[in-house]
Order: structure tokens, then sequence, then C-alpha cells
């Protein structure tokens, strides 16, 4: 086990620039791939991955700050704290059986690719660590090990079904063509976010006159609506709120600018060189009979891709002062901060179901961040007690810990929580869970057939604008 662990810290030290085009390289030569061809593609992949870490680190090293500032004027203090997702993955493989999901989920994915129950291949494992958590915190609760594995198998198939149902439109509208997103805390709210737009928000006549998206304010408003400037807006209005100097203001808009600039362009670097992979992944296929005419995708982290949509970035961004009042709801406990730099991830099927209505996201996004709000809490004890088996250092003067990246685990949340319900005698605390699936399933079915129609809609709409 400790060597197994050791591998996966290894893996996890060099990050996703290095250990990504390792699987694509791989992955490509199996499929009788040139290795001139893979090679080459695999490389691209890892300077994309390159420059998206080094966006993002710098955008995060001046809005860090900024969030820090703006808590702090709004007179936030509590006992529990967001200590953001990278903290979480630490606790959650500091726990030693936690990178054994690592080859089991591998194994499934397998086994469901060669069964057609999925046309995901997951190249991503950094996707793995909230199945990992699952597992975590159900062991911890029940002391059940095959209880827990059950439990982080059934989210990764749900997860790999989510990211095909969702795929027609993810690579539409983000732009990422055979590609989909078996990323747990951004894909399981697709199902909610696309119900919600078809049932009230696509009915609303008001909303849909409004043509607040980022092609239409470029068309009226020209230069002063391209994508660079309402980035460099919105940095100028944290900046504001935070009481900022003038300077750190000016830098604030300047970097948010930046991401909207760069990492839409770091996203195409990054396809580069997935595209001559994928393609000759699907010809391989295409030649065998057994997968004659079926359709592969390459599983890839939605973070980045949610943190290059215009949309996802002016929404996320304008709500980051919300999710801060939030932290004034009754019964919270947990300061939001850490996680508020990815707030856009959280946002970004919303702005997939309005095909980028600002408004619509809006709206949409507020009830998934109200959700992950209040499940930021719920997972608070859960994740405070996995910190303790890893060890962890509680910060000082902090009794619990969580993140919101966490808290937007919604299907763990309906899976994992009724068992500790229940485990803890106490059952009570399985109801809202349970209803939150029963709801889940029924806007899964409702919105069943939104994302190829929306994809259907929004690629009609690029060619009569263009």
């Amino acid at each position: 086990m400790e060597g197994i662990k050791n591998i996966i810290d290894s893996i996890f030290a060099v990050g996703p620039a290095v250990v990504m085009p390792i699987i694509l390289f791989v992955l490509a030569l199996a499929f009788r791939q040139k290795i001139s061809t893979s090679l080459k593609g695999a490389l691209t992949v890892g300077i994309g991955f390159i420059g998206i870490s080094a966006v993002l680190g710098a955008v995060f090293g001046v809005l860090g700050p900024v969030v820090t500032k703006m808590a702090a004027t709004f007179g936030l203090s509590l006992t529990g704290l967001d200590v953001g997702w990278p903290v979480v993955a630490s606790i959650v493989w500091g726990v030693s059986f936690s990178a054994l999901i690592i080859p089991i989920a591998f194994l499934v994915n397998i086994v469901m690719l060669s069964l057609n129950w999925t046309k995901t291949f997951d190249a991503d494992v950094w996707n793995y660590k909230y199945w990992a958590f699952a597992a975590v915190i159900v062991y911890i609760w029940t002391k059940n090990m095959l209880l827990a594995w059950v439990i982080a198998i059934a989210l990764e198939i749900i997860v790999l079904k989510l990211a095909d149902w969702m795929a027609p439109l993810t690579q539409s509208y983000f732009g990422i063509p055979g590609t989909s997103l078996p990323h747990i805390e951004t894909i399981n709210w697709a199902p909610i976010n696309m119900a919600l737009d078809k049932l009230i928000f696509s009915r609303i006549p008001a909303l849909n006159k409004v043509k607040a998206n980022p092609e239409s304010l470029q068309r009226k408003f020209g230069v002063w609506g391209e994508p660079i400037m309402i980035g460099f807006y919105t940095g100028i209005l944290l900046g504001v709120l935070a009481r900022q100097t003038v300077l750190e203001i000016f830098t604030a808009g300047v970097f948010l600018a930046a991401l909207m600039f760069l990492q839409g362009r770091m996203i195409g670097v990054l396809m580069e060189g997935l595209m001559p992979i994928i393609n000759g992944v699907q010809e391989t296929f295409s030649r065998i009979k057994r997968f004659e005419g079926r359709e592969i995708y390459i599983g890839i982290d939605a973070g980045p891709i949610g943190l290059s949509n215009p949309t996802s970035i002016l929404v996320g961004y304008l709500l980051l002062p919300v999710v801060l009042l939030m932290g004034f709801f009754p019964g919270n406990r947990i300061l939001p901060l850490a996680d508020l730099a990815v707030i856009p991830i959280f946002v970004m099927f919303a702005a997939a179901a309005s095909k980028g209505n600002f408004v619509k996201t809006i709206l949409n996004g507020l009830v998934s961040l109200v959700g992950i709000m209040y499940m930021t809490n719920e997972f608070a004890v859960p994740l405070t007690e996995a910190a303790l088996l890893s060890n962890y250092v509680m910060p000082a003067g902090i009794l619990l810990v969580s993140s919101l990246d966490l808290g937007s685990n919604l299907l763990i949340f309906i899976l994992v929580m009724p068992i500790i319900a229940f485990a803890t005698g106490n059952p009570i605390k399985a109801v809202v869970p349970i209803v939150f699936g029963i709801i889940y399933i029924l806007a899964w079915w409702y919105a069943k057939d939104q994302p190829k129609k929306l994809a259907t809609e929004f690629s009609e709409s690029l060619e009569i604008n263009n």
C-alpha cells in the first residue's frame, strides 16, 4: 500500500503538464499512432497545461489578496474555513488506502469502454480525488471497505455517463471537439442547470429578449464589449469592493483581462495537441468491427475550460461578493475564502445551458451557489475527520475545514450523506440528501434532450453570426 501511495504522490507532485503528455503518448502508441505524431501531440498538450498553469497562477496570485481583503471588509469571522481544493486533495491522498482509487477507477473505465457503457476515456487522474474522498468518509463512518469502494465506483460510473450525455454541448459551446468533461464537481450540476433553464428561464419572454452574451455585447459596443474589456471591468469592480488602492484596483483589472484573453488561447494550444491523438484513437476504433461506428471521447479537466469561458468568468466573479455575503446566512459555519478564485467553474454549466446568456447564467448559477454553500457546511465534519486521520494540522483558531469545491459535489452529498446519517444513528439527516436525489433524477430525466438540442441551436447561431 505504501508503495502505491508513493507512486501516486510522485504523479501528483509533477502535475498534469508532465503526467498528461505521458498518458496521452502511451495511449496514442497503444492505438498504433506514429511515434512522431504522438510525441508532438502529447508535448503540445503539456505546453498547453504549462500555459494554463502560468496564467492561472499569475491571476490567482493577484486575486487572492483581493478576496482576503473583501472578506475582511465584509466583516466575516467564522470558526470554519474554506481551505481550498488543493488542501482537500492533500487530505484525501494523505489517507493511506485512498490511492487505490487510481488503479480501480482506471480498470472500471476500461471495462465500461469495452462493454460500450461509456464513450469517455478519462485521461485526467486528478478527476479521481473526490471518488477517493467518498470512499474515505464512507469507511470512516461505517468501517466497511467494500461499501466504500462500491460508492466510489458508483460515482465514477454516474460521472462518466454525465460526461457522455453532455458531450455534444460541451464540445460545441466550449469549443473542445472530441472530448468530454468527467469532472464531478462541475458536471454533476449539469442536470440541475439544464432542467432549470428548460423549465423556467427559457420560458420567460423578457429573459429571451435580452441579448446579453459575449458575441452580442461585442457587436453592440465594439471594442468596449470585447471579453478582454469585460474582464478588465470585472477586475476593477472587485478591487473597488475590496477597498484596495488605485494601483491594486488597476492591477486586478489588468490580470482579469489577461485571464479572458490568454486562457482561451492556452485551451487552443491544448486542443491543438489533443486533436491528432483523438482523431487517431477514433480512426483505430473505426477499423475494429466491434467498435465500428462508435465515438470515443478523451476526458479532460473542466477547470481550465470553465476558467477560459467569458460568460463563466464574468458571472463567476460578479457573484463572488454574493458568495461572501452568503457567509452571513443563519447556520453557516464556513468562511468562503480559498476557492472563491475558482467560482467561474461552478457556473460553467449554467452558462452552457443558456448558451452564454449573462442574465440567465447569473440566475441559474445562483441556485448552484446556494446549494454549494449549504453542502460546504454539510461536508465540514466529514472532511475534518478525514483531515485528522491524515494528520493534517488545523489552522490556528479553526475547528472545521471544508471547501467550496468540495461543497460542489452534489452527487457525493446525495449518495454518501444518507449512509453517514444512518451510521451515526441520526436518520433524520438523510431526508435532505434523499429529497435532493429524487429531484436530481427527475431533473436529469426532464432535461435528457437538452445537450443535443442546445448544441444544435448554438452551432446554428454561430453560422448565422458568421
